[in-house]
């Protein structure tokens, strides 16, 4: 029924392409077989002595597009409301947003850049969101970013960024993860005559937990620093490489213990053989905080294989093979008791958390008109973990439509 209130009467009209607004109106289905991402064997009970592991949902959603020049200034807007609904699960029904304002701006033909506001309201999946008792958290993020380059010379460009990041959890057990972070970075690009770009990024950041008291372990702020290297190449005409390395170095003030410093880095490879084929190689390493007894950090590892066929001028095949390996670094205040220590807390002989995520999905795009769109996906994911309790598999199959006034 959903799927159906989105499509237009017959008679009507497609908006003008020079029209500065547009509507988007759209609806999903998917089915999961684990909605809540729990270890094999396990039943949701919590929600009651029949709640089933797998549910499907639908999704609606509405909303409204601002596109405009004016000048050699680009503005641009969006608004969507979206409507989420469970047919067992119905405790985890709602209603979320997906907003943005963007105005790319140039300044004489040297000086050019973006401000950009988004905002978003969406269900925290539970992936990694890990209870005894699962519920429903939603989550409302918003960003503020200004981004601004000069360009010195045909070789040469500065650039730099500003911005500010509010997380906001609505359960009350994750409110202690709320969180406001405040961004500046600085960097300088050099671009050869082939196209070849080479760059050198600072970033420094500062993070607060409004909601969260400092103890033993747990700390309220942080500030960190990146200092990055990153090349863009393209050999020949179907190919495209870039490759970025970088170093992170995080500290606390209230917990010194769970100070960590790490290296990440990047090599992606964009092939297309021929007009209707391409894929996408990608092995990346990243470093992330973790709040955890043992570990301050993880050392994330993800390999990446993502082929698209381009059948025909309507239908596009996506695939994706992802594999990660996350495993826990760093030390903590309980990670330094000694051995005696750690027995009286019960945590003598436990292990810093090692977990292997594997990701397989397999999508096709139809364009079966001008303005409308379709789209299925088959995906399988599941974790391995040396903790029971954050292992999962979960399959699901997905379908939507897409219309755009």
């Amino acid at each position: 029924m959903l799927l159906l209130l989105t499509l237009p009467p017959a008679d009507s009209a497609w908006a003008d392409e020079d029209d500065a607004f547009s509507l988007v109106t759209s609806a999903s289905w998917q089915y999961q077989d684990n909605v809540l991402y729990l270890p094999d064997g396990q039943k949701p009970t919590f929600f009651g002595p029949d709640a089933p592991r797998g549910d499907h949902n639908y999704n609606a959603s509405v909303g409204l597009n601002f596109d405009k020049r004016i000048g050699r200034q680009q503005f641009s807007a969006n608004a969507t409301r979206s409507m989420v609904r469970y047919n067992n699960l119905d405790v985890l029904d709602y209603d979320g947003h997906n907003a943005f304002a963007s105005w790319k701006w140039q300044a004489g033909n040297d000086f050019s850049g973006q401000l950009r506001y988004t905002s978003r309201r969406y269900l925290q999946g539970f992936g990694d969101f890990r209870t005894t008792t699962p519920a429903k958290n939603l989550v409302d993020l918003e960003t503020l970013r200004f981004d601004a380059a000069y360009v010195v010379d045909a070789y040469w460009t500065v650039f730099g960024a500003l911005s500010q990041d509010s997380v906001r959890n609505e359960l009350r057990v994750r409110q202690g993860s709320d969180s406001d972070t405040d961004r500046i970075e600085a960097g300088l690009r050099y671009t050869t005559r082939g196209g070849t770009a080479f760059e050198l990024l600072g970033r420094d950041t500062q993070g607060n937990f409004p909601k969260r008291l400092a103890g033993l372990n747990v700390t309220n702020s942080f500030s960190q620093k990146d200092l990055e290297a990153r090349v863009r190449w393209q050999p020949v005409g179907h190919s495209r490489l870039s490759a970025s390395i970088g170093q992170s170095n995080r500290k606390h003030d209230e917990v010194p213990q769970r100070d960590y410093e790490d290296v990440f880095g990047r090599v992606s490879w964009e092939w297309q053989p021929t007009g209707h084929l391409g894929v996408n190689f990608q092995a990346e390493r990243q470093i992330s905080a973790l709040e955890d007894l043992l570990s301050s950090y993880f050392r994330t590892t993800t390999y990446t294989i993502a082929p698209i066929w381009q059948a025909t001028g309507k239908l596009r095949v996506d695939g994706r093979l992802q594999w990660v390996s996350r495993d826990g670094n760093g030390e903590t205040f309980f990670s330094q008791l000694s051995p005696a220590l750690q027995a009286q807390l019960g945590i003598a002989g436990a292990s810093a958390r090692q977990e292997d995520i594997t990701t397989y999905s397999l999508g096709a795009t139809w364009a079966i008109q001008r303005n409308l769109t379709a789209n299925a996906e088959l995906r399988h994911d599941s974790r391995d973990s040396n903790v029971q309790f954050y292992q999962y598999r979960v399959r699901s199959l997905s379908m939507s439509l897409q219309y755009l006034f």
